[in-house]
């Protein structure tokens, strides 16, 4: 189990790295392929035994192999948070299982909705993360990447949509469309009203697109959850942000928030609401 856990974490941080030259990349509209690792102070390519993940970057002390330039955190930090979440993820889908392996037989037709689940799970905590750290540094939500998210969460509803917790894939079908429609209509409104009454864009497209995207991952009620949470914690994280800055104007965006919101909903959203409902009937 132990050295199944350590491989999650290995892939996950690989998949971390990966990120990285997403998140760096996708915004200057440079090709993800192309070319390979560099270094963008002296421009030479990284060597592969200088690029492993977490590892190079606590050897290196964060710099360059070749000209010492310090390297951002980001990249340590986005690689660890995938290890961590890849291995958390890899238990919590597969924990029933691991007793067994490798010495008895697994029953394959249990193992292939498991399997599903976790590749579902950390598709999303990818692109939630990519999402998160690009809103920050730029402010902008790529459409690349709700678009694929977007499509991927699609492809998971016809391959198995038991893993929605609904009868057939007509009624998957209709949660998705009402999905879809209250969290993208609802933050398009928001951009249009808060555009004619502030005259100025008050809600990032990409937010609207960030939205849609979450339709086949959530169903209605975690995404009217969402919008919720990410108000509550965009005002909390803007409150912080302007008490630190003092009297600097601060441009907060709001998709790390719709993110966080995001992944607190797909996780614990069933317990949240039904504990939100029990309040509303007392």
């Amino acid at each position: 189990m132990v050295v199944f856990l350590v491989f999650a974490f290995l892939f996950g941080a690989s998949i971390g790295s990966f990120l990285n030259v997403v998140i760096l990349r996708l915004p200057s509209n440079e090709s993800l392929w192309r070319h390979g690792s560099h270094c963008f102070s002296c421009g030479k390519p990284i060597k592969w035994y200088n690029n492993i993940p977490c590892l190079s970057y606590l050897i290196l002390r964060g710099k360059c192999a070749e000209c010492g330039a310090p390297f951002s955190a980001q990249y340590f930090v986005v690689e660890l948070l995938t290890g961590v979440a890849f291995t958390i993820l890899c238990f919590f889908r597969f924990w029933d299982m691991m007793p067994f392996w490798p010495t008895e037989y697994i029953d394959y037709s249990s193992l292939m909705p498991c399997a599903l689940a976790f590749l579902r799970d950390v598709f999303l905590f990818c692109s939630l993360l990519a999402i998160t750290v690009i809103d920050a540094r730029e402010m902008i939500i790529p459409i690349e990447i709700t678009l694929t998210t977007f499509v991927a969460g699609l492809i998971f509803v016809f391959v198995s949509p038991g893993l929605y917790g609904v009868p057939d894939r007509f009624t998957l079908i209709v949660e998705l469309l009402l999905a879809a429609l209250l969290g993208g209509g609802l933050m398009w409104l928001v951009r249009i009203v808060g555009g004619w009454i502030f005259k100025r864009e008050a809600l990032g497209l990409g937010d609207v697109h960030l939205m849609f995207m979450l339709a086949p991952f959530l169903n209605w009620p975690r995404i009217l959850l969402t919008i919720l949470l990410a108000s509550v914690i965009g005002c909390i994280g803007g409150l912080a942000s302007k008490a630190l800055a003092k009297e600097k104007k601060v441009e907060i965006p709001f998709g790390p928030y719709l993110a966080a919101a995001a992944f607190i909903a797909y996780f614990w959203g069933g317990p949240i609401i039904k504990w939100y409902v029990g309040l509303l009937g007392k």
